[in-house]
């Protein structure tokens, strides 16, 4: 059983008067009120329902939120300002069981960061890794057609980007090896590449250098 649905069952069974418990937790609607949510988050002026407990176990966050002297201690609404409604939900969602796609990893990746939700973090690393492996080998198949070429670089940014800012080292590292081997002109003027940190375009940078001097024969 993945762990955090066996603390979401735990969490359940501890509010739960019943010795028998049937539920499915791949399905659990956090859209809903039931006997077991005792926390309403509030985003975008909509209500999430959560087992305050099962927040307490998977993000160290909410632990020192609840645990601690704030007033969200004894507290049964919880506002989250700044927050995207369907990014929480998904977020919430992937902490039971998450079935990642690219578009998840973009919603999600920034709000386990956030909440400090290490197993999350952590498959949203390899996802990232899984994809840009991915890419890598489309780019090489398709490196001839401008259009698609574009598209990969534009996504090899976007998870080089994700990779500095979230400190996955082995995905930056593989982030510049990729992008050494790519035309300057295809990144150069993306928005997203200079969303990248000044050390890691120079690394990226450098790796074009070395890879033009070996094709000179320098």
């Amino acid at each position: 059983m993945h762990v955090c649905m066996y603390l979401l069952l735990l969490s359940v069974a501890q509010k739960s008067k019943s010795t028998e418990i049937q539920f499915d937790f791949e399905d659990f609607d956090f859209t809903t009120k039931s006997a077991w949510t005792d926390l309403q988050l509030k985003v975008e002026d909509k209500t999430l329902w959560v087992p305050k407990s099962f927040l307490i176990v998977v993000s160290p966050v909410f632990r020192r939120m609840f645990e601690s002297d704030f007033k969200e201690r004894k507290t049964v609404e919880l506002p989250l300002p700044g927050k995207k409604y369907e990014d929480v939900l998904e977020f919430l969602k992937c902490t039971i069981t998450a079935a990642l796609t690219y578009d998840i990893v973009l919603q999600v990746l920034p709000l386990a960061h956030e909440y400090q939700v290490k197993r999350l973090l952590m498959e949203c690393k390899y996802f990232l890794l899984r994809e840009l492996d991915s890419t890598a080998k489309s780019y090489v198949k398709d490196s001839y057609d401008t259009r698609k070429a574009k598209d990969y670089v534009i996504k090899y940014s976007k998870i080089c980007v994700m990779a500095d800012k979230y400190g996955f080292s082995l995905l930056i590292e593989k982030c510049v090896k990729a992008l050494s081997f790519v035309n300057c002109n295809y990144y150069k003027d993306l928005p997203d590449f200079h969303k990248i940190s000044k050390d890691v375009q120079n690394k990226i940078l450098l790796g074009r250098l070395t890879q033009v001097e070996k094709k000179c024969g320098f």
